[in-house]
């Protein structure tokens, strides 16, 4: 996919968070500016905004007709970047086949599997060996690590600061930060997760991700946004290897992103970190009693 289409179906999406929470859209150059793209890309947005009918002309702006719907979203893998969609392809690689730790890994062999050139995978395989879950070997190969229960008990450590962090910083964000209808709409996704839950729990793993990387990128902090790589891979990862009382599991967590959620919306910082620190003491028990050590 091209680049712009890419940027495109982003921005639009942003645009629909915004629809959702009817604000007004004053002029063509207050949305590219809000949105952080062009005169062009805006315009054609609000063109599409008007074409399915979800806004309507009023005055010199335009207002919500319709509330959107889930269906009206571009799907998540059309508006990621290459790096994002292949690190997603790899992650889903590993959920899927038996790789266990000292497995070894060649760049060539993945490259070929999920369809990407071998420099794309040698600086994807770079990046998450920053962490230790990866061993370079030569020739370009790699030997999967694992980790050991010291491992989980100092990213849990560190983890809790991170996140922490970040959700002390989103409470103080302004009105207009884009944060805040991306927040709505993380909600939105959870209730009707919670509303097919039986039929959809094992899609958890890449809500939980989201919830997760929206906390954490939207502090603008270069650090607390890179530890992200880390906790999604190693918890995609661990995931695939226990799967009792995965139903349960996930419901519970999912209640208590709500929870954490609902608090930040209310502009209540420490009720979002009590939430926060509950939630990530069930999500290391679960890692710890999921692992095959």
């Amino acid at each position: 996919m091209a680049r712009s289409d890419r940027l495109f179906k982003n921005a639009f999406n942003q645009a629909l968070d915004r629809v959702a929470l009817n604000e007004t859209i004053e002029s063509i150059s207050a949305l590219a500016q809000r949105l952080n793209v062009s005169r062009n890309t805006a315009r054609r947005i609000l063109f599409e905004l008007e074409d399915r009918s979800l806004v309507r002309r009023e005055g010199a702006g335009w207002r919500t007709q319709k509330v959107p719907k889930r269906t009206d979203y571009f799907p998540v893998k059309e508006t990621q970047s290459v790096e994002e969609t292949l690190e997603a392809a790899f992650m889903e690689w590993l959920a899927k086949e038996d790789v266990h730790p000292g497995t070894r890994i060649s760049e060539a062999s993945i490259a070929r599997r999920l369809g990407a050139s071998n420099s794309s995978v040698r600086e994807l395989l770079i990046r998450l060996s920053r962490f230790g879950f990866l061993r370079k070997e030569p020739q370009r190969s790699w030997v999967l690590e694992g980790f050991t229960k010291e491992y989980a008990a100092e990213m849990h450590e560190v983890r809790q600061l991170f996140e922490i962090r970040a959700v002390e910083k989103l409470t103080d964000l302004p009105d207009d930060n884009q944060f805040w209808p991306r927040i709505v709409q993380m909600l939105k996704e959870h209730e009707l997760f919670l509303e097919g839950y039986e039929d959809h729990y094992v899609d958890f793993p890449k809500l939980d991700s989201s919830f997760h990387r929206l906390l954490n990128n939207s502090s603008h902090n270069r650090f607390i946004e890179s530890f992200q790589d880390a906790i999604t891979l190693i918890f995609h990862y661990h995931y695939r290897w226990n799967k009792t009382e995965e139903k349960q599991r996930n419901k519970i967590a999912a209640l208590e992103h709500i929870e954490i959620i609902e608090a930040i919306l209310d502009r209540q910082p420490e009720k979002a970190k009590q939430a926060l620190i509950r939630h990530l003491n069930t999500a290391e028990i679960t890692f710890l009693n999921s692992i095959e050590w």
